[in-house]
């Protein structure tokens, strides 16, 4: 696999495109798309409930209380926790008008949280989130259910009431190890932060634990993130998700804080990447793709060794062919050979389901024939 991915070819392929890592990439996406453009695909979908296949549900939670400079997500910065709550009543919405085109009681295998900071909200509001799932879908005995944490937000405490939400794997937004680096970012989190919850979380039994790695952050080294690199041999996780950061400040506002200056140069973060792809693959995880890295334990390895192994806008997904229903400011769906993202601002998120109509604001319709050839 190392020599598959040499430096040459990384530098070869090192160029500036569209996000790549699903199909087809949202700058297909176009405005004259809308809510009733996508309303025709739950609704073929359910006139056709006897053959669908289950749903991948992803609920977009945009707060958290500190601002990552190298952050390119859809977030609302706050420390005003009560915002959560109003929120919450639009979701409800939201997945009131899903329920209304697609049933009650939908199956779905695969439940995940997103932001933002997810766990921004309260236990109380979660479990209101999870009850009100549960009363609109039929979540499967088994599913996968997955939530985003940030480790200074979470205890041993906020860690089983996930366990007991139904909650099964775990994924920690790390980034970097490194103090230097941390600073930088606007990220202060000690290694002990992200240490004790996985060990507490592994003691719970969650299935699977990732963590999330950036590579090309400002203040980084060859030589900080070798060390970086062994402290996540140490802590194991199941899988480990590697990106590269995109430093794009002219359309990233957050990014306009990093210093160009700070940024390692074009050959120092290739090879930051090599080097992950060497210890990462010396410590025994199996590369699944692009950007994952899973134990050969986890359930990832199985599928992408059978060649059938696949992706949506979540990422890899053991689940072959399984529409996603998208919730909240700008969460990505699809149904069928139908894409949609909602409104990206909570303004027109919320002003779209005060009207009694869906958010979605832009998207895409395949052709038969994309289609065929996009499964």
């Amino acid at each position: 696999m190392t020599d598959t991915l040499s430096p040459d070819l990384l530098r070869r392929f090192d160029v500036p495109g569209p996000r790549y890592t699903s199909y087809p990439t949202a700058d297909r996406f176009v405005e004259a798309f809308g809510a009733p453009d996508y309303a025709q695909a739950p609704a073929q979908r359910r006139e056709g409930a006897g053959i669908a296949s289950p749903l991948s549900l992803y609920v977009h939670i945009p707060f958290c209380e500190s601002l990552c400079y190298y952050c390119a997500c859809n977030k609302i910065v706050t420390k005003q926790h009560g915002k959560a709550a109003g929120y919450l009543r639009y979701l409800e919405r939201e997945v009131a008008l899903h329920v209304e085109a697609l049933g009650v009681g939908a199956p779905v295998s695969q439940l995940h949280l997103g932001g933002g900071t997810p766990t921004f909200l309260s236990d109380a509001e979660l479990r209101e989130l999870m009850a009100m799932l549960r009363r609109s879908f039929a979540i499967a005995p088994g599913a996968e259910c997955s939530i985003e944490i940030d480790p200074r937000t979470i205890d041993a405490g906020r860690l089983q009431v996930l366990a007991d939400l139904g909650f099964n794997r775990l994924s920690f937004g790390v980034q970097d190890f490194d103090p230097a680096v941390q600073k930088a970012v606007h990220r202060i989190q000690p290694a002990a932060q992200v240490f004790d919850p996985v060990a507490h979380a592994r003691g719970i039994g969650f299935d699977s634990i990732n963590i999330d790695l950036i590579y090309g952050l400002p203040r980084q080294t060859p030589e900080s993130f070798a060390r970086t690199l062994q402290q996540v041999a140490q802590l194991r996780p199941d899988r480990i998700a590697l990106y590269a950061y995109a430093h794009l400040p002219e359309r990233f506002k957050p990014q306009r804080r990093i210093l160009q200056a700070d940024l390692p140069a074009p050959p120092d973060k290739l090879g930051m990447l090599s080097q992950a792809l060497a210890s990462f693959l010396g410590a025994g995880y199996v590369y699944i793709g692009m950007d994952h890295f899973a134990l050969p334990e986890d359930s990832l390895p199985w599928p992408s060794a059978r060649g059938r192994l696949h992706r949506n806008f979540r990422g890899y997904s053991t689940q072959a062919d399984c529409d996603l229903i998208g919730t909240g400011v700008s969460a990505i769906g699809r149904i069928g050979a139908t894409y949609s993202q909602n409104a990206k601002t909570m303004e027109e998120y919320c002003d779209r389901l005060d009207r009694g109509r869906l958010p979605v604001v832009r998207g895409l319709a395949l052709s038969r024939d994309d289609w065929r050839g996009a499964r």
